[in-house]
């Protein structure tokens, strides 16, 4: 739900999909949170406007097994960033039960000049019709700009599924970034994901924010419609 797909892996031509995610904090630490890595990749680095980080986004499959998106990270009515990335599909195996592919995601912070790369490499498994997995695992780097000090981060995001009924799916996520030779955040977010119908999903949850000095409790949601 929070560091999501461009449309699911092996996504068929002409999908597209127009979402909007958002992370609302229940407790400010503005002056601290700022200083820390964030794990999902939305920008905060302004305490005056910190209530809310959304991004709408838009994505769309220019042909079979691959998508583009273009999304806004934005902080209340701040544009914080402008961010574009493209994803691929690579196959299935073991009776398409496990599938995998690979995602690249080039960012432009507005207030800071910098610019961000991310590279991923994406792996799904079912186990059986209730329970599945999917991981993200990566790294991402500040790679031009006013930049000080050129960070490098490792990222994993590993989620479990489980079908609960037909229209519902509970997960549990998970975003760990490590900052090589530096401070570690995770997020850890349980959510509830609903098909209220053909083009119309919701998605929401709540879980907390972990850094290597403090913790902030935080609620989520996405709103998804597919075309």
């Amino acid at each position: 739900m929070v560091f999501d797909l461009i449309r699911p892996l092996g996504a068929k031509r002409g999908e597209i999909e127009v979402n909007v995610l958002g992370l609302v904090p229940l407790r400010q630490e503005s002056s601290r949170l700022n200083q820390v890595q964030d794990p999902v990749g939305l920008i905060r680095r302004s305490p005056d406007r910190e209530i809310i980080e959304w991004a709408p986004e838009i994505e769309y499959a220019v042909c079979d097994d691959v998508a583009v998106e273009f999304e806004v990270p934005m902080e209340n009515s701040h544009v914080e960033a402008y961010k574009g990335a493209a994803q691929v599909t690579f196959g299935t195996a073991l009776n398409h039960r496990f599938i995998h592919g690979a995602q690249a995601i080039l960012q432009y912070g507005r207030d800071s000049s910098v610019w961000t790369t991310t590279g991923l490499y994406l792996a799904g498994f079912r186990f059986n019709d209730t329970w599945s997995v999917f991981g993200m695992f990566g790294g991402r780097g500040k790679v031009a700009g006013p930049v000080p000090k050129k960070e490098v981060e490792l990222l994993a995001n590993i989620t479990m599924f489980a079908d609960v009924t037909d229209r519902m799916v509970a997960g549990i996520e998970t975003n760990l970034n490590q900052v090589i030779g530096g401070n570690t955040g995770m997020l850890f977010m349980p959510q509830l994901h609903y098909e209220i119908d053909r083009y119309w999903m919701i998605q929401g949850g709540a879980g907390a924010h972990f850094t290597t000095g403090f913790t902030i409790p935080v609620t989520g949601f996405r709103v998804i419609r597919e075309f």
